[in-house]
């Protein structure tokens, strides 16, 4: 919450300006000033947060020292300017402009990541070209404020004076950018691809960034203030206990909290919140960030750091799940039309095998001496993928054995439930597995056949769908025959109107981001079991979403 500060849409990138051969040599000299300053920057941003971030967000720093000293950047932008006689200022325009006409050509999200940090880089320089050519800035508000920029980069995130930043509301930009992962490390809600934001905000305009939602608030009244400010307040109010705490109903049945994680500054904070473990830890961050395969070495490091945040408590880490796009995994030729829904997950890991044995290995020896680790194996469709990363598992193990180094000797293995094929046999996969986890995101955007992140298709991503409640509770009672324990997770999972019916049909095991800890609390503290249960019981007599919806708002109001 807080109001707007536009940032990054009054450019020049269109007007290029050009100087005498006598000013060469000194536009060449402010610019080599500016890549020293700009290098100096970061590495202060780099120390600065050193203690808060994971050695993957840390990275992103070093990526961006890396630009400003590579040959071939710094060359092009002078050539501009010897050759062609161009500013400095404009010689970088032209350079990045060069850069995102190659973006645009080709379908590849690595190099469109690259072309961003570029982006980022440039825009610094830019800023810390002592010649008064760019327009003044509007000051900044006074206290916290909502960045809105054209584009989402961490130059206007974490430069030095943005620390202050409450919100971020982009034109341009991906979640997956290094800009978002930032963003989502240090806890600031984000929203991107909001078209023409200068018609909607203005300098000054307060405004409310739902991150949860992706919803932007502009000029909201006092009533929708007043319960943003009761749920900031509440966030901020976290317990942080220094030991562990009993997470129960009000009849006194525990119930397990456990954190879903991308990262290790996450990880921390759900040990510091005393969570029960970390029942699903994203594992894409480290491929991503370095835009390429990492060691296994460095690798072994991450996770060792996860684990040893957790302090004994459970960890389970999801294999690499993307898709074909990020070029990460080698795959045929032909581009997939629909890349969400092809060689992603388990299926790519095992089409090729390089990544899933690394990953394997590398998790087996950062396991060595762990009791409770375990594996999570996405996007699975048949008990078969299971199965090959099971023979997996102990091929690697035998190996490391042989080599003398020290491994996991026990290791837990679970599907990752996010295809409805894959719910309907629940049973099966629990015959080969530890436990099961059910991605109820994904699991409802596949059921529904609606994009969550689609506005097109919004109106058809119904949160209360009756069949998918169906389907949960079908997959609690497989879990209960089994005597197998099913976790929840996802924001969908974190959803205090949806918990009393998780409870109700016997769900006791959730895996939720750190932040939306105090929420489930509220919901645990409030209903018994049995109340719960007579809840789960009219949602599923319910005939229609709108029926669902009824019976979830007279709750939430009750």
């Amino acid at each position: 919450m807080g109001v707007v500060h536009l940032q990054g849409f009054a450019s020049s990138e269109g007007y290029l300006v050009r100087v005498s051969s006598d000013q060469v040599e000194e536009e060449l000299s402010r610019l080599r000033e500016a890549l020293a300053k700009s290098r100096s920057q970061i590495e202060e941003l780099k120390s600065k947060h050193g203690g808060s971030l994971g050695s993957n967000e840390l990275r992103i720093f070093d990526t961006h020292i890396a630009y400003l000293s590579d040959p071939k950047f710094v060359e092009e932008i002078e050539t501009m300017v010897m050759d062609e006689r161009l500013s400095v200022r404009s010689g970088i325009h032209k350079v990045v402009q060069s850069y995102d006409r190659i973006v645009q050509l080709v379908e590849n999200d690595y190099l469109r990541q690259r072309a961003g940090d570029l982006r980022d880089v440039a825009t610094r320089v830019l800023r810390n070209l002592d010649d008064g050519a760019a327009a003044a800035a509007p000051d900044l508000p006074q206290g916290g404020y909502v960045l809105a920029a054209k584009k989402l980069t961490t130059t206007d995130m974490f430069g030095l004076d943005s620390e202050r930043v409450e919100g971020i509301v982009a034109e341009e930009g991906g979640m997956s950018s290094h800009a978002a992962i930032l963003a989502r490390s240090m806890g600031i809600p984000t929203i991107t691809g909001i078209r023409d934001l200068p018609s909607l905000v203005q300098n000054g305009t307060f405004v409310i960034v739902d991150g949860a939602t992706g919803q932007l608030h502009v000029n909201p009244d006092e009533r929708l203030r007043a319960e943003y400010q009761r749920t900031a307040e509440q966030t901020r109010g976290i317990e942080m206990p220094a030991g562990d705490r009993v997470h129960e109903t009000r009849d006194g049945v525990a119930v397990r909290l456990m954190a879903a994680c991308g990262s290790v500054g996450e990880a921390t904070l759900a040990r510091t919140m005393a969570m029960d473990g970390i029942g699903v830890y994203r594992t894409e961050l480290s491929f991503l960030t370095a835009g390429a395969v990492p060691s296994e070495d460095n690798l072994v490091q991450q996770y060792r750091e996860v684990l040893h945040g957790s302090k004994g408590h459970p960890v389970t880490f999801r294999l690499l799940d993307v898709s074909s796009s990020t070029r990460l995994i080698s795959l045929p030729s032909e581009t997939e039309r629909n890349p969400a829904m092809g060689m992603r997950g388990i299926r790519a890991l095992l089409h090729d095998g390089t990544i899933l044995r690394l990953q394997l290995r590398a998790i087996l020896r950062a396991c060595a001496g762990v009791d409770d680790a375990g594996v999570l194996v996405p996007f699975v469709t048949g008990l078969s993928e299971l199965q090959r990363v099971k023979a997996a598992i102990l091929e690697e193990r035998l190996e490391l054995r042989k080599q003398n180094i020290k491994c996991a000797s026990v290791l837990r293995i679970a599907p990752i439930i996010e295809i409805p094929a894959a719910a309907f046999v629940l049973h099966a996969f629990l015959n080969e597995s530890d436990f099961a986890v059910v991605a109820i995101d994904d699991l409802q955007a596949h059921l529904l056949a609606a994009d969550r992140d689609n506005t097109i298709v919004r109106d058809y991503y119904e949160t209360v769908h009756p069949a998918l409640f169906e389907l949960v509770a079908r997959m609690s009672r497989d879990a209960a025959k089994a005597d197998k324990t099913l976790i929840l997770f996802g924001e969908g999972a974190a959803d205090p109107m949806r918990v009393p019916f998780y409870i109700g049909v016997g769900v006791r095991d959730f895996s939720v981001a750190p932040v939306r800890l105090n929420g489930i609390l509220k919901v645990l503290r409030r209903f018994t079991v049995n109340e719960c249960q007579k809840i789960a019981e009219r949602v599923l007599n319910a005939p229609r979403a709108l029926d669902v919806q009824r019976v979830l708002v007279r709750l939430s109001q009750g």
